[in-house]
Order: C-alpha cells, then sequence, then structure tokens
C-alpha cells in the first residue's frame, strides 16, 4: 500500500478525527463524573434541527435518513433524546397516524452550546493558521464533504471484496 498518495494522508486523517468526533459524551473512567448528554443524543438533536431548516415536517423516517441508519435504530435514539428532553414529539399537521420532531427549548441549548464549543475548539485548533490558509482549507474541506455526501461509498461492495478476502485467508490455527 502507498501511504503516501493524498487519499491516504486523507484516510488516515478522517480515521483519526473520526475518533474525536465520534467519541461517546461520556465519562471515561469510574471516578470521572457522569456527563450529562450522550453523543447520540447531540446527532438527534443536530439531525432534527438541519431537518427543520429544509422540510415543513420532521419526522423518524427524516432522521434515519440523516444520519446514515435504519429506522429502528432511529426510533430508538429519537425515543432517547426525547426522554432526556430534547426532542418533542407534536401531531402531524399532515398525517395524523404519524408524530413530528421538534426540537424543545432544552434542546436549542445544547444544540447551541455543543456548537459553540466545537467551533471554538476548531478556532483553537488553526489559531496559527493564517486567514488564507483557514478559508482555502474551509473551502476545499466543505467540497470534500459535498462529495462525499454525493456520492456516498458503495459499503456492499466493499462487504463484498472483504468476504472474498476472507475466504482467500486460512483460518487462524
Amino acid at each position: 500500500m502507498n501511504e503516501g498518495t493524498p487519499g491516504a494522508v486523507i484516510d488516515v486523517a478522517l480515521f483519526r478525527l473520526r475518533r474525536i468526533w465520534s467519541r461517546p459524551l461520556r465519562a471515561r473512567r469510574a471516578t470521572e463524573p457522569r456527563r450529562p448528554v450522550h453523543m447520540s443524543n447531540v446527532m438527534v438533536v443536530h439531525a432534527v434541527h438541519k431537518l427543520s431548516l429544509d422540510v415543513p415536517e420532521v419526522t423518524v423516517g427524516a432522521v434515519a435518513e440523516q444520519l446514515g441508519v435504519d429506522p429502528s435504530t432511529a426510533s430508538r435514539l429519537v425515543n432517547d433524546a426525547v426522554c432526556a428532553g430534547f426532542v418533542e414529539r407534536e401531531e402531524s399537521a399532515v398525517d395524523a397516524r404519524r408524530a413530528r420532531l421538534v426540537l424543545s427549548e432544552r434542546g436549542r441549548r445544547v444544540l447551541e452550546v455543543v456548537v459553540r464549543h466545537r467551533r471554538a475548539y476548531l478556532d483553537g485548533l488553526m489559531a496559527d493558521w493564517d486567514e488564507p490558509d483557514r478559508e482555502v482549507f474551509a473551502r476545499l474541506l466543505g467540497r470534500f464533504a459535498e462529495a462525499a455526501i454525493a456520492r456516498p461509498a458503495n459499503l456492499a461492495n466493499l462487504d463484498r471484496v472483504i468476504a472474498e478476502t476472507l475466504s482467500e485467508t486460512p483460518a487462524p490455527s
């Protein structure tokens, strides 16, 4: 494997960054206090907020699509966010059989503080960068994210390749 290509460097960087951003918001050790919000709650709050800007009614199905999870997982995540008081269910104006999801005041406050914290963290990471470098990085990262959304990875193909590789590899003895 050629580890010096731009794709390889980006792959390693994204893998490392994923650990930072997806780390659950919970205590790391038994001696640390419990954190007041879980990352799954933040993900749901963010999804409901983002969707509410684009669609008239946010549903569990829309949250599933936004988060890239199956509907049953989204239902569980939304239920957790509702129980934590971050999201509320209201009667749908479109279809009485379903509920629409809205952020509660508590959910809006959590979203605001999490976004503010993340952005301050990012500003700190780039504090010694000059403004043109920040702007180029932001533009290219945004462009990269849009390309990734427009052309998601073919995980079925990856599953097939892994299965083929594992069938060719002798099992450990």
